[in-house]
């Protein structure tokens, strides 16, 4: 009886001891094996991000900074980006009374850069960062990195394409232009009149569209209202912020009436060509 006991003790100690084993090598994780699978996932992804971050992202739209000048407060640059590869240039030495100088070429994109030529001449290299695009060469020269943050130009908003410029279109008008420091406006409608508003102004100016003068670069519009004041508006190619918004447009407007003179931007409705080609 004694020995049967003992050899029951020894066969249960046995089973549990299997039990204990197959539990826990079953059930522990393999350090090895997950290990390396992790390892190889966040490599990929991070890899594709990577890629897609430096080379599958091209430049679109307006990019505006201010860069250093020896004399005078600093270059306003602003390029826009549009389609088959061109762009358009404008620099504006701020502290003079020099006009903009405005420049077009083309842009191919190389190794994650994007290098700009003007008649096939390249003039500088850029890399797009988010929404920020970094001057590394200008005429040939490569700019240090150290100074990066000099040359680098953001993002602007394009004049937004809304509900009410789609209204206003459907409904004739040609040309919406306004301004800021007062507020004023404008708008064309096709063949038909001009209407101006601003707050020095009591009632709005209405007057009938008369003979339209187009210049090498600007479309002029000048009529005499019934009290015979001038009432004289401008358009010409340029970029503009209308110092109200962050957005860039187009276009630059002017209007005098009654010896004083109000700067803003336009909007072209029907994508009228100015200064270039002809128009509708």
């Amino acid at each position: 009886m004694k020995t049967f006991v003992i050899v029951l003790a020894l066969i249960i100690a046995g089973g549990l001891g299997w039990y204990i084993y197959d539990f826990y090598h079953s059930s522990a994780p393999k350090p090895v094996a997950v290990t390396t699978l992790k390892t190889d996932t966040m490599v990929i992804v991070k890899d594709s991000i990577i890629n897609a971050g430096a080379y599958d992202s091209i430049p679109s739209g307006y990019y505006q900074g201010m860069l250093p000048c020896k004399n005078c407060e600093g270059i306003q640059r602003t390029i826009l980006f549009t389609d088959k590869e061109h762009y358009r240039m404008e620099e504006l030495d701020w502290g003079k009374s020099t006009p903009a100088r405005a420049s077009e070429g083309t842009w191919e994109k190389d190794k994650g850069h994007f290098r700009l030529y003007q008649n096939d001449k390249p003039i500088a290299e850029y890399r797009l960062s988010k929404d920020s695009l970094i001057n590394t060469e200008s005429n040939g020269v490569r700019i240090p990195d150290s100074l990066s943050h000099q040359y680098a130009l953001f993002r602007k908003n394009i004049g937004p394409e809304n509900a009410s410029w789609k209204k206003r279109r459907s409904e004739g008008v040609e040309i919406l232009g306004n301004g800021g420091e007062p507020y004023w406006s404008v708008e064309i409608d096709k063949d038909k009149y001009i209407l101006f508003k601003a707050p020095a102004i009591a009632r709005p100016v209405i007057v009938p569209i008369e003979k339209t003068v187009l210049t090498k670069d600007s479309l002029v519009y000048a009529i005499n209202t019934d009290g015979g004041n001038l009432l004289k508006v401008s358009i010409a190619p340029g970029f503009c912020t209308d110092g109200l918004t962050d957005h860039i447009y187009e276009y630059r407007m002017n209007v005098v009436y009654k010896g004083q003179t109000y700067k803003g931007c336009a909007v072209l409705l029907d994508n009228e060509v100015i200064g270039g080609s002809s128009k509708k």
